[in-house]
Formats: structure tokens, C-alpha cells, sequence
């Protein structure tokens, strides 16, 4: 629907048929597109699964191809953090787009005495209001799988501080498909909360002692999109940022999104290929460099340009 709209703007804003062409569809048309011998360079971003098919296949061609698969991003959470900031950033970064999107923070690596600050997160999260400052999860399938990621959690001895499984919507939109922010703590590390890329507004923090210990995970995290560190000490935010692998580093800024003309991408099995899909470098990807040899006159002295 979205892109649809996208294209009815570009109609209306003048841009010539044939420019611009959206198709709906699914791995017959995905894999239409890629074996079309017009289509030079694939570009893709989704579930690392397909972005790893996009790939494979396109180069298989001989085509150029960058895809940028999922996510588990993390953020860093240090006892000197100010609270107000990382309370509202750490919340609205797992409960934007109900957790719906590639930036979203998943695990939330609690170093040390935060409890004060989770109580901020906890507080922020609960204000949120399903159909109200807070959208839909995408099909009642999610809903489900979210609601038992949820359950075998619990099951696994992690401690449910913000439940939104009873969430429901406003007025006439009690049957949508509705799961509130849910936090869960003393999730274990190595567990399906902690590794794997639920989708939806669901926060797993992980109890860690030390700065080294957080990043130890963070690094082995399959994933390398993003990585955001609170604190107010300059020296640690650098440290975290300089030692982090992700490809996009956040300093109390709970989704680290490059502003243009910066790239976005990340490492890892979140992206498969060179450069970046925006920004400066993706414009060697998306074109060829031509180069223009020229000579005017004969040279009086001999080179290897004669």
C-alpha cells in the first residue's frame, strides 16, 4: 500500500513513465526481477534469509547486488546514563513502528545499578496507547508468534515488568492485530529473546556486570546493524563506539539513523555485499564510472599516451 502511494506521488509530481516502476508480488517476482537480463544491480532490504537469496542470486548472474538483511540491535546502558534521556529513547526505540523495523532496539544491555533508569524505560513504555501513538502489528500470525516468543521467555525464567499481550485498540479497532510494549528482564543470554529478531515492541534486557561484558555479547550477536551506548561520560561513549562491531553506532540516541547524505548500512548478516545502499557510496553502486582519455594534438615528446 505504502509503495503504491509512493508511486501515484511520483506520477504526480511530473517523473517520466518508465522511470519509476513498482511490482507487487512474491519469490516468483523477486526472482522474475533478478534473472531479467535488463536488470544490471539488485537492491534489497528485508529478512537476512532473503537477503542472503537476492544475493547469492544475483551475483550468481554476474550482477551487482547489495541486500541488507535483519537486526538485533542492542543498546548499552550505563548506571551514569541521565535517566529522562534514556528512559524516552530506549522506550520509543522498541515501541516505534510497534517494533516493526530493522532500527528497532531489541536487547537492552543493563550494566551495573540501572534499575532506576528501567523504571524511566518502564514508565514510557506504559503510556503508550495501541492505535493511538502506537500502530498495529502487521497480521494476527505475528501476533501469535510474538505472544508465544513472549510466553517461552517466561517459561525460561525471564521476568515479565510490562506485559502488552491484553493490549487492544481504540474505539472500532478492538479486532486489529494489537500487541502492547512488552519488557522483559533477566532474559538469558543465548536464549531465543536474546538472539533472534521477533519483530515487534518487545525489549529483552540483559543483565551484564561490566562494559566488556555487554560488548562481548553484543559482538557476538549475529546481527551487526546497530549498537546505541547511554551514559554522559564522553570517554565511555567513545569506547563503545570505537569498539562496537555494528555498522551504525548510536551515543543516546536509541535508533541511529545516519541523517543524509550519510550511508545506512550495516555488517555481519545484516548486509550481504560492498558499499551502502544510500549515502555517497551508493553511487558508485547504483552507476558506472566512465573514463575519458583524450589527446588533441601529436605530443612533441613521446609517452605512453602517443
Amino acid at each position: 500500500m505504502t509503495s503504491q502511494l509512493l508511486g501515484e506521488c511520483f506520477v504526480k509530481a511530473g517523473l517520466p513513465p518508465g522511470v519509476l516502476t513498482i511490482v507487487q508480488g512474491g519469490a516468483e517476482t523477486v526472482n522474475a526481477v533478478i534473472d531479467h537480463p535488463l536488470v544490471r544491480a539488485v537492491g534489497f532490504v528485508g529478512s537476512t534469509p532473503v537477503a542472503k537469496h537476492v544475493y547469492t542470486r544475483a551475483t550468481a548472474l554476474g550482477k551487482r547486488a547489495l541486500a541488507l538483511g535483519g537486526a538485533k540491535n542492542h543498546i548499552v546502558l550505563l548506571p551514569d546514563a541521565d535517566a529522562d534521556i534514556a528512559g524516552q529513547g530506549i522506550a520509543d526505540s522498541f515501541t516505534g513502528c510497534a517494533g516493526q523495523r530493522c532500527m528497532a532496539a531489541s536487547v537492552l544491555l543493563a550494566v551495573g545499578p540501572v534499575d532506576h533508569i528501567i523504571e524511566k524505560v518502564v514508565e514510557r513504555a506504559k503510556s503508550q496507547r495501541c492505535g493511538d501513538t502506537m500502530g498495529a502489528i502487521i497480521t494476527r500470525q505475528q501476533v501469535e508468534f510474538l505472544h508465544a516468543a513472549i510466553a517461552r521467555a517466561e517459561a525460561a525464567g525471564a521476568k515479565v515488568l510490562v506485559d502488552g499481550r491484553t493490549a487492544k485498540g481504540g474505539a472500532g479497532q478492538e479486532g486489529g492485530n494489537w500487541l502492547g510494549p512488552t519488557i522483559l528482564d533477566h532474559v538469558k543470554p543465548g536464549s531465543e529473546a536474546a538472539t533472534t529478531e521477533l519483530f515487534g515492541p518487545i525489549l529483552s534486557i540483559v543483565r551484564v556486570k561490566s562494559i566488556d561484558e555487554a560488548l562481548e555479547l553484543d559482538d557476538a550477536n549475529d546481527y551487526g546493524n546497530a549498537t546505541s551506548v547511554f551514559t554522559t561520560s564522553g570517554a565511555l561513549a567513545e569506547e563503545v563506539a570505537n569498539r562496537a562491531q555494528s555498522g551504525m553506532i548510536g551515543i543516546n540516541v536509541g535508533v541511529p539513523v545516519p541523517r543524509e547524505p550519510f550511508s545506512f548500512g550495516g555488517t555481519f548478516s545484516s548486509k550481504f555485499g560492498h558499499g551502502d545502499i544510500t549515502g555517497v557510496s551508493s553511487l558508485d553502486f547504483w552507476s558506472d564510472r566512465k573514463k575519458v582519455t583524450t589527446k588533441w594534438t601529436m605530443p612533441k615528446d613521446k609517452n605512453w599516451m602517443s
